[in-house]
């Protein structure tokens, strides 16, 4: 039996290998503009002080703080992901909530202890991972705090829709 097909040196039919091959470019490029997408803002806070009252949460108004921080962001185009604060709480019984839109998370203790409240050292400073409890990123994002604090930076981590979009349509397969 004969076939028209050539087989390179391994034995591999050419016929099947450039089909293939144009799979494999295809992921890497769609896998590749999906992560390039996504970006991480610090938000910084100066290690400020944040107390609530009378069972009244304080509250870190995170898309108010981007927009503050980073003018030239568009927050409309931005899909949260993850968020991470970086704090401590005055006797480690403070606890945070990360809320965006309607849901929110369940509350997460933050470490700290009496003495060290009012030292600057990195080292001391908790850091309380969020998720983004909501399926989209509409409304409001906002870390509800119980307790008194100090805050020293908020991390973001966010998928940017429109630059998504733009590579996408870069990258027409």
């Amino acid at each position: 039996m004969k076939t028209s097909e050539k087989r390179d040196r391994t034995g591999s039919s050419a016929v099947l290998r450039i089909p293939l091959t144009a799979v494999v470019l295809m992921v890497f490029f769609i896998a590749g503009n999906a992560m390039a997408a996504r970006e991480r803002f610090v938000l910084d806070y100066n290690e400020s002080t944040v107390r609530s009252h009378r069972g009244e949460p304080a509250t870190l108004f995170l898309k108010k703080a981007l927009k503050d921080q980073y003018p030239s962001v568009n927050v409309a185009d931005l899909e949260l992901r993850r968020v991470v604060l970086i704090a401590k709480s005055r006797r480690g019984q403070g606890s945070a909530q990360l809320r965006v839109g309607n849901r929110q998370t369940e509350a997460y203790q933050v470490d700290g202890r009496p003495g060290r409240f009012r030292d600057d050292r990195r080292d001391i400073f908790d850091r309380t991972h969020f998720t983004n409890p909501s399926y989209d990123s509409r409304g409001v994002w906002q870390i509800d705090l119980h307790g008194n604090f100090v805050v020293d930076k908020v991390v973001l981590e966010v998928d940017d829709r429109s630059r998504r979009h733009h590579n996408a349509r870069r990258y027409n397969f």
